[in-house]
Order: structure tokens, then sequence, then C-alpha cells
């Protein structure tokens, strides 16, 4: 039996703190009923017992908000994508389905989810994804950008989380997507400094000793630049 998911005191007011600044941004484009709507979702899932934490150990909720974070402030993302991001992981745990979704904050959420859902089976059903027709196959089955612009969002927040994880195998696995995959489609899109951010930390986690002397020898350059 899998044990309930336990918030340390740490992520709870990280959590707090993150729902809090996503909420009190007039640019997100919350509606009225909006606030009170997602905190009560969140306590619900946080109650529920039915979500774990991921291959690296963290916290669902806090990822899901952390990544939320970087689409608004990072890609420019607002209102639907915000829910649909945080939304996602009760669906995903079946704690909510897209109808309810649907129902409650609109169709474009509901659009959202739908096709975060179908790139999730996607990955299912493909083994290898190291190549431009997977690349055209998620485009594809994402029917909306917007799922695009969250899945990078979320593998940029990945990426800076996963540095001190125990599980190598994982991390490898995930810096080699993010290399071949995800940064390619943030230059596509013209997100150049978090494709660039993604380059960077696919190097440091896939050629550790390549990306310090690539480091030394910039930092060298800048001194004598100076």
């Amino acid at each position: 039996m899998e044990e309930k998911l336990f918030f340390t005191t740490e992520e709870k007011e990280l959590a707090c703190g993150l729902l809090s600044k996503l909420l009190a941004n007039e640019a997100n484009g919350f509606q009225p009923n909006d606030a009170e709507q997602l905190r009560q979702v969140i306590e619900d899932y946080i109650h529920s017992g039915m979500l774990q934490r991921n291959i690296f150990g963290l916290n669902p909720i806090v990822h899901a908000l952390q990544t939320a974070e970087i689409a608004f402030e990072e890609i420019g993302l607002k209102r639907d994508a915000i829910i649909a991001i945080v939304l996602y992981t009760g669906v995903v745990a079946g704690l909510s389905n897209i109808e309810q979704v649907d129902k409650h904050y609109g169709h474009s959420v509901a659009q959202i989810i739908r096709g975060l859902v179908k790139v999730q089976e996607l990955y299912k059903r493909t083994p290898v994804i190291e190549s431009e027709n997977f690349r055209n196959l998620l485009i594809s089955f994402a029917e909306d950008m917007r799922v695009i612009l969250i899945m990078i969002a979320d593998r940029v927040n990945l990426m800076r989380q996963v540095r001190d994880t125990y599980n190598e195998e994982a991390r490898l696995e995930a810096a080699q997507e993010a290399s071949y995959l995800y940064a390619p489609l943030a230059h596509k899109l013209g997100l150049y400094k978090l494709k660039s951010e993604l380059e960077d930390l696919s190097l440091k986690y896939l050629e550790h000793d390549a990306y310090y002397m690539i480091k030394d020898k910039l930092n060298a350059t800048k001194k004598v630049a100076r």
C-alpha cells in the first residue's frame, strides 16, 4: 500500500507562497471565483491521500505550482493554463475528471488538460522518442500549443529541481529528453532563454566534467575581458 502524501513544513510554506503569488498578480486573468475554488481544490488534493511523489521524490502539488509560476512569469501563459497545470495533477490521480473541469472552469481549461492527457498517452505508447517524427507527433497530439508550452515549463522546472536526486538513472533520462526534445521545441517557439537553460542543465547532468571545464574556461575568458 502506497503511503499518503506527506507535506513537510517547508513544502507547505512553499505551496502557500506560490499559490498566493500566482493569485495576487492581476495580469493572470483570473476570474472572481477562481482563487477560492483553486484553494479548495488543492486542499482536497492534499487530504485525498491519492497523490504520490514522483520518481525523484518531488511533491506533485508543489511541482505543479512551480511549473505554473514558470509558465506565467517566463512564458506568459495566463489563467486557463495556470489552472490546467494545477488541476491536471488531480485528473491523472482520478480525483476529478475533464467534464467537471469543463463545468467549473470552462472549455479552454478542459481542452488543455485533455491535450496533456493525450500527450502522456503518446509517451506510454511510444518507447523511442529520439526522433523528429515523435516531436511532430507530440505537437499533433497536443492540439493546443499551450500544451507544448506547459510541457516545456514542466521540463524546465524538473531540470531545476533534480540536481540533488539520488535517482541518477532517471535524472540522465530526463536530461536526455530535455536535450533532444524540449530544447529544440523551446527554440522553435522562440523561448531562447529557456532553450539555453535546458541545454545548459542537460550538459551539466549528462557530461559533468565537460560542463565544468567549459564553465571554467568561460569564467577565465570573462576575467581577461575585464
